[in-house]
């Protein structure tokens, strides 16, 4: 009995073996040099056979994948992540975590079964080489084909810098806001009274928020298929085509619109949603959307991707004749307001996600004294399908309507015409997506919730989980045949696209039952969103926000399975982990006046810093004085000092507290070991997108205290030229940033 067991078992096995098809690649990753700008050749890129983006691989579900990897690049090692694949975790490809590090001139053969189909990409999981040119996408076809289309078209998005990667996380490390003046982002008091939002500007600076943080850096190119603008002409009028389109930058969200009409969008992340029309639709880092498209006679139309930080867009026209544009998008506001608020009311949910003021509806376009409130049930009111602009506000009697009779909680919105043939979406986000089938859970399995708070601090650029990087804190430990809910409290002004390794997930939203499955997820400012997934695939999977450089400064965690123990191999790779190094980083100023000069050096990782500072003053003959501080930061707005300092030949140990006052006042407050008291307060005002003053005063006990005021002139981060005042002199002069 037990001999034909074994034999029925290999005979199943074998039969099996026979019928999967094996689709086997080579990709061989190279270095070089490319134009991808339009303004300069650069010799950082890095391609896969010869190509940006790298080749599309094209599986059937059902067939075993076969993929070499081959390591040309003499001077780094290399990784492929398989993004939103489900297979074994040792074929994940997240080197020093669940995958052996390819190194030059080596290769590594991946060997997983193709069990789903979809749009999804593959890209580098090594240092920064995903900016660099790693990546490229991944179609799978069904077994049976559902959706009738007659061609795909793949469309990769992604974001160019002819700056080589590893120096812009460098350059943000200095400065979080290094890149505002490549973008002409700057915000400032007559930025300010000129855009109508003064009230605004000073609600942010008192709050200590600054503004809105849209992207971090400055890019020269956005692209569509390695191109600025190109067009496909590869298709019959009359023809359907399934657009694949993958946001692979590095750090840009885009709007993506096509032509002047509404899309159909059919998929999201490679799951089938139910159909839906957009005029446009929100793509973070990492997701994917796939759009039916019909080709029109005699019309070349527009597929534009524009940055969310209006700093640019791509695009690509699809068939021949006449051109159809898409519309432009408004600028961002750079003055909207960054609202605070009590924590305790950014948690209010429902199930999904608690919408800030910057993401919720657009008050100025309702009258809200004339609106009955008492007989409003705001929160189950459907605003994303309520398109207020289009709307024929002259023809709407507020006066007369009765409100006391409008049940505006029970309203089906869905169903409203609002001069539209049919509903459409202003801007798709995850809230509106819907499974064509039910994804709940039952609820007998056990469930384990974990809470994750999104924050950092912008200024030092350093991007956290539960106050925690990476280094600090691993792993979220979990175990097999659970429902885990991850709950996502974003603290923070920037959009977080989190993607878990080797699952999908239920967003929960408005749909209830029918939520989306995903593998990546927008996590807007301000805002809560729920998760949830079933634990069968034991193995040590990458939770990440996939902005690559929030990624390498904290972003991330590990989710481990309780039940799984890593391979021997595996295990001795992970003693070597660079997500558990605290990497160092430097800042530094030169300053020289006729009336004053100083010198500066900032040594920091996540928490530490040693600042060194030296300083001469020319009032009635040159005097000198120098700090030399440790600061142990405790949150983005709290440090403790200890050090020491010498002015005019006194020299003394201090300790003290730094910390970051209302209004954006920086304040150190220190005792020496005499009991001397010694108070710094400092403070930058950004008067026009180029104009600034720094202004400093410290209060000595004993000594004198001093008072210096620039007024200097900024067209880059790292020149600026002014003057110099003293509470004695005045001086011009000139500083440099390093």
């Amino acid at each position: 009995m037990k001999y034909k067991l074994l034999l029925g078992l290999f005979t199943t096995f074998f039969s099996l073996s026979i019928g999967a098809k094996v689709v086997r690649y080579e990709l061989t990753a190279t270095k070089g040099k490319i134009n991808l700008s339009g303004k300069k050749k650069v010799d950082f890129v890095l391609m896969l056979n010869g190509s940006i983006p790298a080749p599309v691989l094209e599986f059937t579900e059902g067939d075993e994948a076969e993929i070499v990897l081959k390591n040309e690049i003499p001077d780094d090692e290399l990784s492929v992540h398989w993004h939103g694949i489900l297979l074994d975790p040792y074929m994940d490809g997240v080197p020093y975590v669940n995958t052996p590090p390819i190194f030059p001139g080596q290769q590594y053969t991946f060997k997983f079964k193709i069990r789903q189909h979809g749009t999804y990409w593959y890209h580098s999981h090594t240092n920064v080489q995903e900016q660099k040119g790693i990546y490229g996408a991944i179609v799978i076809h069904p077994k049976e084909k559902k959706i009738k289309y007659d061609k795909d078209l793949v469309v990769v998005l992604s974001d160019w810098s002819d700056e080589n990667p590893t120096q812009i996380l460098k350059n943000l490390r200095k400065d979080g806001e290094y890149y505002l003046f490549k973008k002409n982002t700057m915000r400032s008091f007559w930025g300010a009274y000129k855009a109508k939002s003064m009230r605004n500007y000073l609600y942010n600076e008192m709050t200590r928020m600054g503004g809105m943080d849209f992207s971090d850096v400055g890019y020269d190119a956005f692209l569509i298929n390695g191109k600025k603008e190109s067009t496909d002409t590869d298709f019959k009028p009359g023809e359907k085509v399934r657009l694949r389109i993958i946001n692979a930058a590095g750090s840009s969200y885009f709007y993506v619109s096509l032509g002047n009409k509404p899309m159909k969008v059919i998929s999201a992340d490679g799951s089938d949603i139910k159909p839906i029309m957009a005029n446009e639709f929100l793509i973070g880092m990492a997701e994917t959307y796939d759009v039916l498209f019909e080709v029109p006679k005699n019309r070349s139309v527009e597929l534009r991707a524009t940055s969310q930080d209006g700093t640019g867009h791509a695009s690509l026209w699809i068939g021949s004749g006449e051109k159809v544009p898409a519309p432009d998008r408004a600028q961002p506001d750079l003055y909207m307001k960054m609202y605070m608020g009590s924590f305790w009311e950014t948690l209010k949910y429902s199930g999904s996600m608690t919408k800030s003021p910057m993401t919720g509806m657009d008050h100025s376009k309702m009258d809200m004294d004339s609106m009955d409130h008492s007989k409003m049930d705001m929160d189950s009111m459907d605003h994303s399908k309520m398109d207020m602009d289009s709307m024929d506000h002259s023809k709407m009697d507020m006066g007369s309507m009765d409100h006391s009779k409008m049940d505006m909680g029970s309203m089906d919105h869905s169903k409203m015409d609002m001069g539209q043939k049919e509903n459409v979406v202003k801007t798709l986000t995850v809230d509106e997506l819907e499974s064509p089938e039910s994804t709940k859970f039952k609820e007998s399995i056990p469930k384990h919730d974990v809470k994750l708070v999104l924050d950092g601090d912008m200024e030092r650029y350093i991007w956290l989980i539960n106050g925690k990087a990476i280094h600090e804190d691993r792993t979220i430990t979990i175990n097999e045949n659970e429902i885990v809910r991850f709950t996502f409290v974003n603290n923070s002004m920037m959009h977080h696209p989190m993607h878990l390794h080797g699952h999908f997930f239920r967003v929960i939203n408005k749909n209830g039952d029918n939520s989306p499955l995903k593998h990546t997820v927008d996590v807007p400012p301000h805002t809560t969103r729920v998760i949830e997934f079933y634990s069968n695939e034991p193995g040590e999977w990458m939770l990440h926000c996939h902005n690559l450089y929030h990624l390498k400064t904290g972003m991330a965690r590990v989710v481990k399975y309780s039940s799984f123990i890593p391979n021997k191999e595996i295990k001795s790779w992970q003693k070597h982990d660079p997500h558990m190094h605290d990497h160092v980083y430097y800042r530094g100023m030169l300053e020289a006046s006729t009336n004053h000069a100083q010198a500066q050096l900032n040594l920091m990782n996540t928490w530490d810093e040693i600042e060194l500072r030296s300083e001469l003053r020319n009032d009635f003959g040159w005097q000198g004085e120098a700090d030399a501080f440790y600061k142990r930061w405790l949150n983005k707005y709290t440090s403790l000092i200890v050090g020491g300092t010498v002015i005019e030949g006194y020299g003394a140990g201090v300790a003290g507290v730094g910390y970051m006052l209302p209004f954006r006042f920086d304040t150190h407050t220190l005792i020496d070991h005499k009991g001397r008291l010694r108070f710094d307060l400092e403070r930058r005002f950004q008067w026009t997108q180029f104009v600034y003053t720094d202004a400093e005063f410290t209060f000595r006990q004993k000594q004198p205290s001093e008072l210096e005021i620039s007024l200097m002139y900024q067209k880059e981060w790292a020149w600026s030229a002014g003057l110099m005042f003293t509470e004695k002199s005045m001086g011009i002069g000139a500083l440099y940033n390093f």
